[in-house]
């Protein structure tokens, strides 16, 4: 297959500027990203992933709508969230996520959805650049794992460290 010249300029920009590895590398990232992202399933105006539908939003009307509501209404959204994802995702209801060696699965997908970077060190999870506030984040995770995750003051800005403490027991489950 060969790459319209437009393609393989910018590629090459990229190599040269040493954003990329190589010409290659790029392009077989970008396949995988369309592979895990279902992108065959995209249709115009109408993004799928594993089943549901996406919607791109830019972080600054994502802030503005939780700027509305309370610390604990967020943590309330977060948890309800989760609860329905578990329900309709038999992937995720099928995993055991209260397992620390399991969160990998969740916090790779986070990172993908581009809700930040994390980082999981035995019962610690190290996030930077989240685009959802901690109270949401605290609620949606604590909710899949089942354990608490208390807020260890980092002295970095913009990473928030969370250590896992007792579990949680859940009505539902």
């Amino acid at each position: 297959m060969k790459l319209p010249d437009d393609l393989y300029r910018y590629l090459s920009f990229l190599e040269q500027r040493h954003f990329i590895e190589s010409k290659e590398t790029a392009v077989t990232v970008a396949l995988e990203l369309y592979k895990m992202l279902a992108m065959h399933e995209w249709l115009p105006n109408f993004y799928k992933l594993s089943g549901s539908r996406v919607v791109l939003l830019d972080d600054s009307m994502l802030k503005g709508i939780f700027e509305t509501i309370t610390n604990e209404q967020m943590y309330a959204a977060g948890r309800i969230t989760a609860l329905k994802r578990l329900m309709e995702k038999p992937f995720v209801r099928e995993a055991e996520l209260t397992s620390p060696e399991n969160w990998s699965l969740i916090l790779r997908e986070l990172e993908i959805m581009g809700w930040g970077s994390f980082i999981k060190v035995k019962k610690e999870i190290k996030i930077t650049s989240c685009a959802v506030p901690l109270p949401f984040l605290r609620g949606y995770l604590e909710t899949l794992f089942g354990v608490e995750l208390n807020p260890y003051p980092a002295k970095i800005p913009d990473v928030t460290v969370l250590i896992a403490g007792k579990k949680k027991t859940e009505v539902w489950r």
